[in-house]
């Protein structure tokens, strides 16, 4: 019975280091199932994101859903394997390069990377917003920001009305 791609649903991705391959755990309908796709052709010196865009062209079906960065990290941890970087060392180096730090100037990197990192930060806000439905949804919030981090104030914040101009 083949599968139609509107009933997959991924749940996990990761690694397989011998014969390097993505391992994606899925479920189709009410069935648990796992696809291994086999990482061909692939190099120390291999672009990532080539890969990871090869990857999801070639097993569409499955990859739709999973974002392009996920995909990078997996193939990023079999190429420092392929270096000879341990296990902890590599997941550290790949959780400084897949994340956002607060303070990082983003108008100094490449565009691959500030992709990466849009799409870093768009999935973090999807998985942080609240939506109406949520059991903590509140509508129209109204926080005040200046009283509760200690912010000095400006004149330019302050609303005034039209004649004290």
């Amino acid at each position: 019975m083949a599968e139609s791609p509107g009933d997959i649903k991924p749940l996990q991705i990761g690694v397989r280091f011998k014969q390097p391959a993505i391992v994606l755990l899925y479920q189709n309908n009410s069935k648990y199932r796992k696809r291994v796709m086999p990482v061909r052709e692939f190099k120390k010196s291999s672009s990532v994101s080539l890969m990871a865009s090869d990857l999801k062209e070639h097993h569409g079906q499955y990859l739709k859903d999973v974002p392009n960065f996920k995909i990078e990290k997996m193939l990023r941890l079999i190429q420092n394997d392929m270096k000879g970087l341990d296990l902890d060392e590599s997941l550290q180096e790949i959780n400084k390069e897949f994340s956002v730090d607060p303070d990082e100037n983003l108008n100094d990197i490449d565009d691959v990377t500030l992709k990466r990192k849009k799409e870093i930060m768009d999935l973090t806000f999807e998985k942080n917003r609240k939506k109406p439905g949520d059991p903590d949804f509140q509508y129209d919030v109204e926080v005040d920001f200046s009283q509760a981090a200690g912010i000095e104030s400006s004149v330019w914040d302050s609303e005034k009305e039209d004649d004290e101009f």
